[in-house]
This record gives C-alpha cells, structure tokens and sequence, in this order.
C-alpha cells in the first residue's frame, strides 16, 4: 500500500462531478487498490483528518473514507470507518447547525482554512460499500456533518461553498490557539 498525494485547491478534479461505480467496477482490482490506498492514506496521515474522497488525491471517481477515532481533544467522538461509494443523501432531519470545519485541499496542515459550515445534524445515507453491496442508513451528528463534507467532495462542493458567516474563517493554527487550549 502507498501513501497518495493529497490534489490542492484549484485542481479541476476538486470542482468536477465524480463518477458513480458499478458493482463490477466496484470490485475491480484497480478500485480496490485505490480504496486500499485512501485508507493507509488516511490512516498514516494524521493531520488529513477524518475523511477523504477521491478527488483530494486525483481521482474522480465517487469514493469516500470515513475514519473517525477519539482523540485528546474529541474524547467522546465514536470510532467509525467505512468506505462509502456512490453516496447519495435521500433524507435530511430538522434544521441545519453550524459546526467548525477544515480540508486538506486547502493548503499545509497549520494554515489551511477552517470555518463555520452549516449541516444537518441527521441524514440518511444511500451508498454501496467496498464490496459492491447496497445500504441505506442513518447518520447523526459528527459523522453526519463528516459524510455531508464528503458526499459534497464528490458532488464538486469544497467546503466554503457551504459557508455562510464569513467572518467565522480562520487558519488551523489560529483555530487551535483559539479553541483548543486546555
């Protein structure tokens, strides 16, 4: 497994709408190595975060990995990893609620932006997994608002499509000064 090369804001890949996968595709040798490799990607780098669509390391093809694990500051924050291919939100409940948000497309890891987005605090998810098979789910909360981010990868929406209060952009450093001081 490779550790992929994360594709910077202003690739036309970002903008472009991914293209779905058949279940064939789906378990393809090529595509399971591309899912193979998002994960050790994800995995071995930190500070990408809790997700990672296709189209931030070059390809633009409608894949996401979600992998999110508590950490120091997020104690309370439910270990999830799944793979979603496909995606599609078929419902959304209640009203949207601002929550703070980054990408990696957007620079080095200290002086990428981050801003208030609103999202849903509960969707329901069509997708197919990694091994071609077909779900529909409910998802609330942190990971709602991470499957959100992704599907919207997928879809050619970077995060600051999404914001509405501009005044709430800051820098990852700036951020953690701010907020995350004991």
């Amino acid at each position: 497994m490779k550790v992929l090369r994360r594709t910077q804001f202003g690739n036309p890949v970002l903008r472009q709408k991914a293209k779905r996968l058949t279940a064939d595709e789906i378990k393809s040798s090529n595509i399971q190595e591309l899912i193979q490799n998002m994960q050790h990607t994800l995995a071995s780098k930190k500070k990408y975060g809790v997700g990672l669509a296709a189209p931030q390391v070059g390809q633009g093809v409608a894949i996401a990995i979600i992998g999110i694990k508590p950490t120091e500051t997020r104690p309370t924050l439910m270990h999830v990893d799944m793979v979603i291919i496909n995606p599609k939100i078929v419902k959304t409940y209640g009203q949207k609620s601002p929550m703070w948000e980054g990408c990696i497309s957007f620079g080095d890891t200290q002086n990428f932006p981050y801003a208030k987005v609103p999202r849903y605090k509960k969707v329901r998810l069509s997708y197919d997994d990694e091994h071609g098979q077909h779900h529909e789910a409910d998802f609330d909360g942190f990971v709602a608002h991470v499957i959100q981010h992704e599907t919207d990868h997928l879809n050619g929406v970077l995060f600051v499509d999404r914001v509405v209060d501009t005044t709430t952009y800051i820098t990852v450093a700036e951020y953690k000064k701010r907020y995350m001081h004991d």
